[in-house]
């Protein structure tokens, strides 16, 4: 019989399986659950690793990297029950020993999709500063708090992964144009997707709201600085749900200061942001603490995704979510 072992500490199993889930993953092989309310040490994992087929792993779990991987002898199967694998596979030498990867992006990418939308409607209808008014008697039925629509709008995604995919299917009732910037898209099918592709500087320049969608990789690395700030229009909105250091945080401050437009930030550079940031401060930001893709729906629905995915794996039927060789390089 199979085994799989089961990186998540103890304690917060059922933050990603039911019970209907778990008795699933005991249908597929024998399971081991970490036994501790931590992750195993590397010391533990390259032992624990012998002898097991499948490992599931998740958020600070501990990393499959060379010197785990050569005490794998049986592994065939890695499911990551989180968003990017890269922190806990920071090694190709998986793909040499002909071990598969599975990751559970589209499951977050989903709650992720909600936040983005979210967050426009809430900038576009002025829910933070008018509630500010409100709750402090203060009269807001003010030209300056006035609705701003979505509906009809252009939208420009600066990348179009996952997230993006499922933020375009949420847009679709309200009549929005859709660019898109991606260099690993290919025309045809952003045309599917309902989506015009443009340079970065056309789509800054052209869109009423730009959502930020790209991976974390050097060539990202500050894409959109001071040049790219300085073609947004007047009345605009910035999303940024991705990675914080897509943007040259100076320069944005800069902007933001001029209350030219507004900004939903989910992501920064530094995380936990800093007690006396000035993104806490600005009137026309809402700052997040890196909340918009996990949630208790999302962790759940991570946890029954990878387990079926798993199951298809065990039949022998097509995988829906595995990570090829050649994705974990652009992987965030």
């Amino acid at each position: 019989m199979r085994t799989i072992l089961v990186q998540i500490p103890n304690h917060i199993v059922s933050a990603f399986m039911t019970e209907e889930t778990k008795r699933q993953l005991q249908s597929l092989g024998h399971v081991e659950w970490n036994p501790h309310d931590r992750p195993f040490h590397k010391e533990e994992l390259a032992e624990k690793v012998k002898g097991v087929h499948a490992v599931i792993t998740s958020w600070r779990t501990c990393a499959l990297d060379d010197e785990v991987l050569e005490q794998a002898d049986q592994l065939e199967l890695v499911a990551h029950m989180a968003g990017s694998i890269r922190p806990v596979l920071p090694t190709t030498l998986v793909y040499d020993k002909g071990i598969r990867v599975l990751n559970s992006n589209y499951a977050i990418a989903i709650s992720v999709s909600e936040s983005v939308l979210a967050l426009i409607l809430a900038l576009g209808h002025r829910i933070v500063p008018v509630h500010g008014i409100v709750s402090t008697g203060g009269n807001a039925k003010i030209p300056a708090m006035e609705t701003y629509e979505l509906r009809g709008k252009t939208v420009g995604l600066v990348g179009l992964g996952m997230v993006a995919r499922e933020v375009i299917k949420l847009l679709q009732p309200f009549g929005v144009t859709i660019l898109g910037y991606d260099p690993f898209m290919p025309k045809e099918k952003a045309a599917e997707l309902g989506v015009r592709l443009t340079s970065l500087q056309e789509l800054m320049a052209a869109s009423d709201i730009v959502s930020l969608h790209a991976p974390k990789v050097p060539t990202t690395y500050q894409m959109i600085g001071k040049q790219e700030l300085a073609l947004l229009r007047d009345g605009s909105m910035l999303i940024n749900t991705a990675r914080g250091d897509l943007i040259d945080e100076e320069a944005l401050l800069a902007e933001l200061r001029t209350n030219r437009f507004v900004a939903g930030l989910d992501v920064f550079v530094e995380e936990p942001l800093a007690a006396d940031s000035e993104f806490r401060r600005l009137p026309n930001v809402i700052a997040r603490p890196h909340l918009a893709g996990v949630n208790p729906d999302s962790r759940l629905r991570v946890g029954k995704m990878m387990v079926e995915e798993m199951a298809r794996f065990y039949a022998g039927e097509p995988l829906t979510f595995e990570v090829k060789r050649e994705h974990l390089a652009i992987m965030t």
